[in-house]
């Protein structure tokens, strides 16, 4: 299903990008506050559990596998066009950040039967680190969806991939401003290299 914000964008995809800006960006923010003001229980123990699980829900119906088919083929090579190398950094970032949060998550729920090596103590530079990066992530998946659907400087010829993501389908027309491009019926995605025609410019 087509989006309601007016860029092409998939439903799903206009959903996600404003609950990030409305909710789950807002959300990191009070939960930053809550461990300033030291009301660790339950206010920031509930709002970091909440946030991490829906992180980590996203990430999985919805980041890794749109990564997966639609990026990481043209990874490394095509790591010099925004439309790739946005969504690798996307993913570096959140999957550490993830990972971070998680372990505290743990923490904040098991910190008595936890042995004291895995309490991560002193614990304020970690969740200053997973705030900074959860932010980043944000930051970086914004400017992921004003990409592809946007400004859409796509490598040749590009489509998005079941309404998902830019992918290479073909390379002789290259349109960048309307994403759309005439096949032809040899071409493939696995043989085509984000370089592959003369009128691909590379994003800056």
């Amino acid at each position: 299903m087509q989006g309601f914000l007016g860029t092409g964008a998939p439903l799903l995809q206009d959903i996600t990008v404003l609950g990030y800006i409305i909710l789950m960006i807002p959300a990191m923010l009070i939960g930053f506050s809550f461990a300033r003001r030291h009301l660790f229980v339950p206010h920031h123990k509930y709002v970091m559990t909440s946030i991490t699980l829906v992180n980590w829900a996203i990430i999985i119906y919805l980041m890794l596998a749109s990564y997966r088919e639609n990026v990481s083929h043209n990874v490394p090579q095509g790591l010099n066009y925004a439309v790739y190398l946005l969504p690798t950094l996307h993913l570096i970032t959140g999957g550490l950040a993830q990972l971070i949060a998680t372990v505290l998550v743990i923490r904040m729920w098991f910190e008595n039967s936890l042995p004291r090596a895995l309490r991560f103590e002193p614990i304020k530079p970690w969740m200053r680190l997973t705030l900074a990066l959860w932010l980043i992530t944000a930051l970086l998946g914004i400017s992921i969806y004003v990409t592809w659907y946007v400004i859409k400087p796509w490598p040749a010829t590009t489509t998005p991939n079941n309404g998902d993501t830019p992918s290479i389908t073909a390379t002789e027309e290259a349109t960048p401003d309307s994403g759309t491009i005439e096949a032809t019926p040899e071409a493939t995605p696995d043989d085509i290299a984000p370089s592959a025609t003369e009128e691909a410019t590379p994003a800056t």
